[in-house]
């Protein structure tokens, strides 16, 4: 058995590169070795506040790589096959996977939280969680496909008309990805509200057509105006923020659909008048989780690759930072705090920096 490199998460904000064993698999499972992986929101939580399940750990679950070796009942990939990782291992078994929604599996495992991810330079992952990639693709733009199908799971929930228009609370890479999507499912405008102005001129090169920075602008009156006091059709809550949440439902249009996504870090109270909002309004709000596997009405992860790989959605722009493997404590210290910007940062595993 051969030796790898693994960056391990030791403890709360400290990751070690460490030698471990190539890890044998089972019949069902595949040998991935990882080339690019991002850094997710709950990357960020994990390594700097909440820990994960177990110390020690390998985060990363949002990455890519190429089969180094196939178990062998496996026959949906072969060595040499550029994969993307599913990260939610689920039971197949439950009522909830048995109805085709394995993102409410009662007994799921999670790559880079619940077990080992994929910042090292071999995993081994469940066969049914690799999903073939166009050999030709880049790995860092693939590396973002994670984050796009959460983005294709949660406007699924939001019945998107053509001519609607669409607020996305957060300018992050989820949120950035929405705007491009709403665009493609025919939204009318689309606007899309942050804190910090380096997001929202992302955002606008996503295809925003009103960027508002809440920290200056009223997101009740830029609506307003936007819509002739009609309000939005539909807003998606992507931060995870006290205030991002209020606003959401502030902004949303009678009869309006809010969707929330954003996972948040501390308690969240609203107000008994913007509550009675949902009432009066007669709202839909609803919650996204994660994404679904090769259910109906669409396999997200294979759209979410072909809208990449045509061009249709576009990542370059988010990508702000790459770090190689051995400097991930680095990658992590970037993103620690909110002070300076970043969107995207990428690990680049066994792929090489760019020149």
């Amino acid at each position: 058995m051969g030796k790898m490199k693994s960056a391990v998460l030791k403890e709360i904000g400290l990751i070690e590169i460490e030698e471990r064993d190539i890890p044998s698999i089972q019949k069902e499972e595949v040998l991935v070795k990882p080339m690019v992986g991002g850094i997710c929101g709950t990357d960020i939580e994990r390594m700097w506040h909440t820990g994960t399940w177990k110390f020690p750990t390998v985060l990363g679950h949002e990455f890519c790589g190429i089969i180094e070796k196939v178990g062998s009942s496996v026959t949906n990939v072969n060595v040499g096959d550029h994969v993307v990782i599913n990260p939610m291992v689920t039971c197949g078994v439950c009522r909830y996977c048995r109805s085709g929604h394995q993102n409410m599996c009662v007994e799921y495992d999670y790559l880079g939280s619940r077990s080992d991810g994929g910042y090292q330079e071999y995993v081994n992952v469940a066969a049914k969680n690799v999903i073939k990639l166009p050999q030709e693709m880049p790995f860092d733009l693939a590396a973002t496909i994670d984050p796009l199908v959460i983005g294709i799971h949660t406007l699924s929930k939001a019945d998107i008309q053509p001519g609607n228009t669409v607020c996305i609370m957060g300018a992050g890479p989820i949120g950035n990805f929405m705007v491009q999507l709403a665009k493609v499912y025919g939204a009318g405008t689309v606007i899309a509200a942050d804190l910090m102005e380096e997001k929202l001129d992302c955002a606008k090169e996503s295809g925003a057509d009103i960027c508002v920075n809440v920290t200056k602008d009223d997101i009740f009156k830029v609506v307003e105006e936007a819509t002739s006091g009609l309000m939005a059709d539909v807003v998606i809550e992507s931060a995870g923020a006290v205030q991002a949440v209020e606003n959401s439902i502030l902004v949303a249009a009678k009869q309006g659909r809010v969707v929330f996504m954003g996972t948040p870090h501390r308690d969240v109270t609203i107000g008994d008048k913007v509550f009675e909002g949902i009432l009066r309004k007669e709202l839909t709000v609803k919650g996204s989780w994660c994404y679904d596997y090769k259910e109906l009405p669409i396999d997200e992860w294979q759209v979410g690759i072909d809208y990449l790989n045509s061009g249709k959605v576009k990542a370059d722009h988010m990508i702000t930072h790459r770090f190689p493997l051995e400097k991930a404590q680095d990658a992590f210290e970037v993103v620690k705090t909110r002070d300076k910007y970043f969107n995207k940062v990428l690990i680049y595993i066994n792929e090489k920096l760019p020149e």
